[in-house]
């Protein structure tokens, strides 16, 4: 469990990224089509496949970004353990008994996309935060977009291995001698990342890498229209 809560804080640095590039659209498109003008509320799930289910995972954490024409205002963390659905009912695999849903199990079903309305009906009944768009990660995402930029200077980060972030965290802050805080090893991941995504000469390739896990299925985007735009205001291409 460690290991997953690890991988969640590393999800933190895709969460800008994401975010910051479907933004993006809200300046270099026009018309009453652009949804991301104006204030919105994004949805951020975290999904774990390392827990079995016909659907992308547990989710073991949330987060809610609010955006205001596609600058990030606030982030809200929300945590899934005790939320539940107002009527959603557990599915009996769950054998959880016949209990309303908890937000840990919305993305339970095949169906992402209403694994996604159950995960913002929940976050909606429990917190009051409405959100207009969902996007939902899994750690190969947040890696593959770390390996995008390589190399990355940052000391003790070697990036080598399919766990680098995640390995990188664990050095950083489990030494007995260690006097680093996750939050701050994280940031010193999440800056390139953020870095990477105005520069001229890396964007291109870590925009690449997002459009390349969205397609594989590592970042869900809902409405999926949203992505298409981030590609198009970008002249890439979906695979």
């Amino acid at each position: 469990m460690k290991k997953i809560v690890k991988i969640l804080l590393i999800i933190i640095c895709i969460l800008l990224v994401a975010v910051v590039g479907l933004a993006i659209y809200a300046y270099e498109q026009n018309g009453t089509a652009n949804v991301m003008k104006g204030e919105h509320n994004i949805l951020l799930l975290t999904a774990d496949p390392s827990e079995k289910r016909p659907g992308m995972g547990a989710v073991d954490m949330a987060y809610a970004i609010h955006v205001t024409d596609g600058n990030v205002d606030n982030l809200t963390p929300i945590y899934p353990g005790f939320l539940k659905h107002p009527t959603e009912i557990e599915p009996a695999a769950a054998n959880a008994g016949k209990v309303n849903m908890y937000l840990h199990d919305t993305l339970w079903y095949e169906d992402t996309q209403k694994g996604a309305k159950l995960a913002q009906e929940t976050v909606e009944y429990n917190t009051g935060i409405k959100t207009d768009a969902v996007v939902i990660v899994t750690p190969d995402a947040v890696q593959a977009l770390l390996n995008s930029i390589s190399p990355i200077d940052v000391p003790g980060y070697t990036g080598n291995g399919p766990n680098a972030a995640v390995q990188f965290i664990r050095d950083m802050t489990e030494r007995k001698d260690s006097t680093m805080s996750r939050g701050t090893a994280v940031e010193l991941l999440m800056k390139p990342i953020i870095n990477a995504s105005k520069d001229p000469k890396k964007a291109p390739g870590l925009f690449q890498a997002l459009l390349e896990q969205y397609s594989k299925g590592n970042i869900v985007v809902i409405p999926h229209s949203l992505m298409g735009q981030f590609a198009i205001s970008k002249g890439l291409k979906l695979l």
